[in-house]
């Protein structure tokens, strides 16, 4: 029999964890079982490049950047319009829609195309539809249109459950995935902290996460400056690139006097590096489908410290690999990361427990192997 065709529908592929999610199962889906391809519906980003180097892609808009979710009925009904003319001419067997704008896009192009099934997946808790009362309303139109509504945990299949309808029967979970990460010896730990111009045997805090308003970052800030009380010594690394709070969380650290203690490195290529080379993770984000960035954290050996929100207690076992603070608490968040930072063998003992639960149960060739499975089983009732 021929590949199974799926087509990928996103809005944009600027970097971020479901961006990232899709390129990972891209790049390591059997391609004599799959053929891929990618529409974005909102412009490129920072990974197209990345993308367009493994299958087909093709972007409404600047290939080079990626656009923020626009409202308008009449925009996105051309979008609609377009996206259900390139289906119908490429004709694949299921289509696959990420993110909240493709999730409707995408189901509706589809069936107005002739697809034979649709996957919408949902990522993260409902919090963001406050702003977006467009979207709220006609988001349950994809959810009837799909066969498949993909959750990546228990949290977000609930969260749906509670805040939208034409879900039922059509559940299916699977667990986002991560490459395993090999350690670094002391010297490799060394030569990069002092390229990077960090201290030597002085704790590093990293936080990898776009600058939305709901993760957190603000908290982060007011925790870091009673960390610093204790350990005046501590560096905290915040990676992401400004999604609109970055100057909110400068002016923050300012204000409690630890601007130097805080830095902000934007968007980095070598994010594996930072977490070789740091001591503990934090994840401040005040709500969460279920994380790359804590398992990508788990994966590098690092202890986890996060907010007891969405899926995070499915990644992250209180006790064994991290500790989890309750959600907006930025003092328990810091009593925490004091609590790890000065107990330097838990931390090690953690990490440990850390990276085994995130090869064992969220390795990425598990998630791969459940998405064939579901593509397979998907083409095979379509035909």
């Amino acid at each position: 029999m021929r590949p199974v065709k799926v087509a990928y529908i996103l809005p944009n592929v600027e970097s971020g964890g479901t961006e990232r999610h899709v390129f990972a199962l891209a790049r390591r889906i059997d391609r004599s079982r799959f053929d891929l391809s990618l529409i974005t519906t909102a412009g490129g980003g920072s990974l197209h490049d990345d993308f367009a180097a493994l299958l087909p892609v093709t972007v409404f808009g600047d290939p080079r950047k990626g656009r923020r979710f626009r409202t308008g009925p009449l925009e996105q009904l051309r979008t609609i319009a377009r996206a259900a003319r390139l289906l119908r001419r490429d004709r694949p067997d299921i289509v696959h829609a990420y993110l909240p704008a493709a999730n409707v896009i995408g189901p509706v192009a589809a069936r107005l195309a002739g697809v034979p099934r649709v996957i919408v997946s949902k990522r993260a808790l409902a919090d963001y539809k406050r702003l977006y009362p467009f979207l709220r309303r006609v988001e349950p139109l994809g959810n009837r249109l799909a066969d498949v509504i993909l959750v990546n945990s228990d949290a977000v299949r609930r969260d749906v459950e509670r805040t939208e309808t034409h879900w039922e029967g059509k559940f299916r979970k699977i667990y986002n995935g991560v490459a395993p990460l090999d350690p670094w010896t002391p010297g490799a730990v060394e030569a990069f902290r002092v390229r990077e111009g960090l201290p030597l045997g002085s704790p590093v805090i990293v936080c990898v996460s776009n600058f939305y308003p709901y993760k957190g970052h603000a908290e982060l800030v007011e925790a870091a400056a009673q960390v610093a009380r204790r350990f005046p010594a501590a560096t905290f690394l915040l990676v992401g690139r400004d999604s609109g709070t970055l100057e909110a969380t400068r002016r923050i650290a300012r204000s409690r006097g630890i601007e130097r203690s805080v830095r902000f490195l934007g968007s980095r290529t070598d994010v594996p590096d930072l977490l070789r080379a740091s001591d503990l993770f934090v994840h401040p984000s005040r709500e969460e489908g279920f994380s790359n960035a804590v398992l990508e954290a788990m994966s590098a050996g690092l202890p986890v410290v996060a907010f007891e929100v969405g899926g995070n207690a499915e990644a992250v076992e209180h006790g064994v690999t991290g500790l989890l603070a309750p959600a907006r608490d930025h003092a328990a968040l810091a009593a925490a990361m004091e609590e790890l930072l000065a107990d330097a063998d838990r931390r090690k003992s953690m990490g440990e427990a850390g990276r085994k639960r995130a090869c064992g149960s969220f390795s990425v060739n598990r998630m791969v192997a459940e998405m064939e499975a579901m593509y397979g089983s998907l083409a095979g009732e379509g035909r």
